[in-house]
């Protein structure tokens, strides 16, 4: 028997992941809750998966969001917590808490529009439950913000009596595209043949992977933009007179570089990047660096 997960991701994130802790509880305590009601005597099938489940046959608008929130069994919860805790704080510490809120949510549903969309009309009446087509658009979004990053596998198995394990990493961007590429292939043969898919939502997978990564896209585009057109106007910014801006070195030569939207800017001024800061054009938590320092640190630093 042979198992790999992935377990880290080498991203330092900035901010306490609230949202997505509270989003994989919330997916814990239904599960725990649809367990309860499968002890408690309803048998005849599992009750939350039916009633919040979305079923493509039936116009029950809620289930959009809720078939979210629900699985099937214990490994499927598991499986997309492992990945919604990995890649879903970082999109999180990357938009923000409000920001990912809505971007989780719209990126689940534009999943499960893609698995409706592909659903053969033998399948109608079999509900869509699981976190994996939001979890994908965070995947997504992940792939175009941070592809250099790299995820640190672990394995594990034993061959008879002995027992085995260790770790690799590998780049995130080989990583999510050998993802897709699989996630593609297993729905163009659930498409194909049927029962080709084995019971998964790879509709969802492929269509939320691909929303995320647009709207991603999209607001990185954005924001490298806004962030181009800031900094350029600070550096283009006359330096204040002593007299407004407090006492610095009128000669002060420019020794620092910054590191903004995954590029090395510079080398600026500290007055410079005092400018950058007051005009908003880059924040606190930005990086910097100067000759003699060992590794980048924020800018609030200075």
């Amino acid at each position: 028997m042979f198992i790999l997960l992935p377990v880290a991701v080498d991203y330092q994130a900035r901010r306490y992941p609230v949202v997505t802790f509270t989003l994989m509880g919330i997916n814990t305590a239904l599960y725990l809750l649809g367990l309860v009601l499968f002890f408690g005597g309803d048998r005849e099938a599992e009750p939350l998966v039916m009633k919040l489940g979305l079923i493509p046959a039936e116009k029950t608008s809620w289930t959009w969001i809720t078939s979210m929130f629900v699985h099937e069994g214990f490994f499927h919860l598991a499986g997309n917590m492992i990945y919604l805790f990995l890649f879903g704080a970082c999109v999180e510490d990357l938009l923000g808490r409000l920001r990912f809120s809505l971007f989780y949510l719209g990126g689940g549903l534009l999943a499960n529009l893609s698995q409706v969309l592909l659903t053969t009309d033998a399948d109608l009446d079999i509900p869509i439950v699981g976190a994996s087509g939001a979890i994908c658009a965070c995947i997504g979004a992940f792939l175009i913000v941070l592809p250099r990053t790299e995820i640190n596998f672990r394995y594990f198995g034993w061959i008879l009596f002995r027992i085995f394990s260790g770790e690799f990493w590998l780049k995130a961007w080989l990583v999510i595209a050998f993802w897709f590429l699989m996630d593609f292939a297993s729905l163009v043969l659930q498409l194909g043949f049927a029962g080709g898919g084995g019971g998964v939502a790879f509709g969802a997978h492929v269509g939320g992977t691909l929303a995320g990564a647009f709207v991603m896209w999209l607001l990185n585009r954005g924001v490298r933009q806004a962030n181009k057109t800031a900094i350029t106007q600070a550096t283009a910014l006359p330096l204040r007179s002593a007299s407004r801006a407090g006492p610095h070195p009128p000669d002060e030569p420019p020794a620092i570089y910054l590191y903004v939207n995954e590029q090395q800017i510079g080398p600026f001024a500290r007055s410079r990047i005092q400018e950058m800061l007051n005009l908003g054009s880059i924040t606190p938590d930005t990086q910097y660096w100067q000759e003699g320092m060992p590794e980048w640190r924020p800018v609030a630093e200075l």
